[in-house]
């Protein structure tokens, strides 16, 4: 099959990004388009190398200089003939390919897309920091591309604001969340005694154990929480703070009512049978994890963080929004989630982050 898109970025993690490119790429290989997803290098411990989509093909360019980047990209644009080429990775990723189009002189669409908030990246860097050079340059090279696009109208702004360059040119397609495979894996037994009838209602958590997620400031909260009532919680993924957050359920003596079972390839199914999905971050682009609860009908408490769990939630319509690092708040929140539920969201709410509807999205700029 010829390849019609690639995805380019600089690795697979264990996060949102991974599995918007992969809802993306299922979507395109349903409607017969041919998919490369393209990487520098093999992250070998991100648990997404097993779920890499059928069908796709898997490059990995063996690049981590920016010599060898450059190079290897262009490569692989003249071998594949693509169509076009979705960027999802933020920073230089994104100006080394339009630097490979414009040397490389291939003729097809060029897309880049932010995924990150990036006025936190340009927060006190230093000249040695590759970030520190990254925001003047970008001024230049982004207006090369096709396409911008943000994940978020709020992430659009800030794009436009820290690299300096026209809103107007920043497109907002959300992320492709809400799949009738998505439903089907919701839909899917969990076996873990927290989850059997007539147990504590579970507050869940998803998300890396890094500091932006914040997750400490859930665990706090839920012990004001659990001190009034009967609960768990449960947080899905793992990270750098991982021993941090163990050593603070302990410390709170929590531990009976805490469970950190690491990453799960289908964390739908426990996000769908959990009382509350919380998010504590002090950041995000869209928050895809609100989404998912959302799309299989769990009540969602959030931070109001710049900048996408608001704009997800319908400013606070379709679920509860508290301060960022407000653990009284967020511990409030969380008992009147527990006691009231929320009701269902509109269905039409909910289409905007349908899989089909965005790739219809990116298929009009792209074509």
């Amino acid at each position: 099959m010829s390849t019609d898109i690639i995805f380019y970025m600089r690795s697979l993690h264990n996060g949102g990004v991974d599995r918007v490119v992969f809802n993306l790429a299922e979507e395109f290989m349903a409607r017969g388009l041919g998919v490369v997803i393209a990487v520098d290098y093999d992250n070998q411990f991100s648990p997404f190398r097993t779920l890499l989509p059928v069908g796709a093909r898997y490059e990995v360019l063996e690049a981590r200089g920016p010599i060898a980047r450059l190079r290897k990209l262009m490569r692989l644009i003249r071998d594949e003939r693509p169509r076009a080429v979705m960027c999802t990775s933020f920073g230089f990723p994104n100006v080394f390919a339009v630097a490979a189009r414009m040397i490389a002189g291939a003729s097809f669409h060029l897309m880049l897309t932010e995924h990150c908030f990036p006025s936190v990246d340009r927060a006190a860097p230093r000249p040695w920091q590759a970030r520190y050079w990254f925001f003047p340059i970008a001024h230049f090279a982004y207006p090369h591309a096709d396409s911008i696009v943000a994940v978020s109208e709020g992430t659009g702004d800030d794009l436009a604001r820290v690299i300096s360059i026209d809103r107007a040119s920043v497109q907002c397609i959300y992320n492709p969340i809400v799949s009738e495979t998505l439903l089907a894996q919701a839909r899917q037994p969990v076996e873990h005694p927290w989850f059997t009838p007539g147990a504590p209602p579970v507050v869940i958590a998803v998300g890396r154990m890094e500091a932006q997620k914040n997750f400490a400031l859930l665990i706090r909260a839920f012990a004001k929480v659990s001190a009034a009532r009967d609960c768990r919680l449960m947080i899905l993924g793992d990270g750098s703070e991982r021993v941090m957050l163990e050593a603070l359920v302990q410390s709170l003596e929590l531990g009976e009512r805490v469970s950190m079972p690491g990453f799960k390839p289908n964390p739908h199914a426990y996000v769908a049978k959990a009382a509350t999905l919380v998010l504590s971050s002090d950041f995000e682009s869209l928050a895809n994890v609100v989404i998912e609860a959302m799309a299989v009908g769990t009540p969602v408490v959030a931070t109001d963080c710049p900048s996408g769990p608001a704009e997800a939630l319908g400013g606070g319509r379709h679920g509860r929004l508290v301060k960022v690092g407000d653990v009284d708040g967020m511990a409030a929140a969380i008992e009147a989630a527990i006691v009231d539920g929320a009701p269902p969201v509109p269905a039409e709410w909910l289409a905007q982050f349908s899989t089909p509807r965005v790739a219809d999205r990116y298929l009009e700029l792209m074509c």
